[in-house]
């Protein structure tokens, strides 16, 4: 067993050390010029007609560049900046040049800067991909800093202990010790470094994933008292896990609840869940399904957590752009597709529309049916969109609020000739501008009536977009 784990050892330094030489035969030296910011938060610019994509880099610098053709592209690091652009500032964050952290993209370039990149990947994405030239959008921003309601950090262990933390943007192998966070609520740094004074009592586990999730409290005595409450997933035995919650508890009196999500999937409570509520959390789409929605949390509903807002100010103001679009086209039937936990349906059912809404995840369709219980009319499908979504119509209305990969291509084949079948407008919720713009353009018949952008992630090259659809005679 040793001798052929150390010949694997030496078999890996071997690929690992003939990759490098290979990447440093395939790498050319060039000066470029960045002209502008990539969906991702690269910057680009151009070597002998080339596109090439260079990290942190922003539109004016010039730098030396190492590059790695590809077939259509090139990607390069930066060797040395000659000349600095004016849009650049120093990173706020120590680890975001320090430590390389992959967990912001665009700390290097100014606050206006930032949202114009965010705006025109935005425009581009619906130019190429959507074949619809439309107006910059307007973008709905908040606070820069600070503004994460939730954060989950990577723990792998070394040694007796654990490094906790982010991963860097050019190797996603390798956690930093994560020290602090400017983008996230400092309560929530406060409540990671609380963990990581105990973090010698975690199960044992090759990888562990620590989630901090701003909560509030159910209860008039607790309301509004700002509460953490965190789930700890990985590893398949903790028979210390309640001593070390009780004592992570007493350590941090913010940390309210803590919950133990094993390897099988099963979730235990730790300590505390039952008083926790995060239902005034927000609703939006979000990088995935499990994280699109803020949601109730009972005895009975502890896997709620992983539903908690990144970002409760723009996350409203969103809410509340799709709640005034659905509305100004007068509807009676509205299709909530994507539901979630159907917060939006319950917003639309509370002003006289009734609704029904169509989500695939069973934690997400009880929470619904609970809002929706006493909505006139409503109706709570459990089924994916692409099977549900024809039987649901005819409907005024259909919302969309798929995950990052954007929805299914029938759903788009469905919905191509809807306004045949009564449809007046799809108000489209994105997380990603290429799948967006690839789905807009899946429906030909259909014109872009409004698009609204939210900055719901600053210091990240991630953008929410809200893009209203009616029919092209309309």
């Amino acid at each position: 067993m040793a001798r052929r784990g150390g010949r694997s050892a030496r078999g890996n330094r071997a690929a690992a050390e003939g990759a490098t030489r290979q990447r440093q035969r395939a790498e050319s030296v060039a000066t470029i010029r960045i002209e502008s910011i990539a969906a991702g938060g690269d910057g680009v610019g151009r070597s002998d007609g080339l596109a090439c994509f260079v990290p942190r880099t922003a539109p004016g610098d010039v730098a030396q560049v190492a590059l790695q053709t590809h077939a259509r592209h090139a990607r390069g690091r930066v060797l040395q900046l000659l000349e600095a652009s004016p849009l650049r500032v120093d990173a706020t964050c120590r680890h975001y040049d320090g430590d390389r952290c992959g967990g912001c993209q665009l700390q290097h370039l100014n606050v206006d800067a930032q949202r114009d990149a965010r705006l025109t990947i935005v425009q581009d994405a619906l130019r190429r991909i959507g074949k619809r030239d439309v107006p910059r959008a307007t973008l709905v921003s908040g606070e820069a800093w600070g503004y994460r309601g939730r954060l989950t950090l990577t723990l792998k262990p070394r040694g007796t202990t654990w490094v906790g933390g982010l991963h860097p943007y050019d190797d996603a192998s390798r956690v930093f010790a994560l020290d602090e966070c400017s983008i996230a609520h400092p309560s929530l740094v406060q409540a990671w470094h609380a963990v990581r004074a105990q973090v010698r009592g975690l199960p044992k586990a090759l990888t562990l994933r620590v989630a901090f999730r701003r909560v509030a409290l159910d209860g008039a005595s607790t309301a509004g008292k700002a509460a953490i409450a965190i789930v700890i997933s990985g590893g398949t035995a903790w028979p210390d896990a309640e001593a070390w919650g009780a004592a992570l508890r007493r350590s941090h009196d913010a940390i309210v609840a803590v919950w133990w999500e094993r390897e099988d999937g099963e979730r235990v409570a730790i300590v505390g869940g039952g008083e926790v509520d995060v239902s005034a959390g927000d609703w939006t789409s979000a990088d995935v399904a499990a994280d699109r929605d803020a949601i109730d949390v009972g005895p009975d509903a502890t896997e709620a957590l992983a539903f908690a807002q990144v970002n409760h100010e723009v996350a409203q103001a969103l809410r509340a752009f799709v709640v005034e679009q659905v509305g100004a086209l007068a509807p009676a039937h509205a299709i909530d597709a994507y539901a979630g936990v159907g917060i939006l349906s319950q917003l639309l059912a509370n002003s006289g529309v009734r609704v029904t809404a169509i989500e695939a995840d069973e934690a997400g369709v009880q929470q619904a049916r609970r809002r929706l219980a006493n909505a006139p009319g409503a109706r709570v499908v459990c089924d994916t969109v692409e099977s549900a979504l024809a039987a649901a119509l005819p409907a005024d209305v259909v919302v969309l609020n798929p995950p990052r990969r954007g929805v299914d291509i029938r759903v788009t084949a469905l919905l191509a000739d809807a306004a045949t079948k009564g449809v007046r407008g799809i108000v489209y919720v994105s997380c990603d501008p290429a799948t967006l713009a690839r789905d807009v353009a899946r429906l030909a018949s259909w014109r872009i009536a409004a698009l609204r952008c939210f900055d719901m992630f600053p210091q990240t090259a991630h953008v929410e977009t809200v893009c209203v659809l009616v029919p092209e005679l309309a």
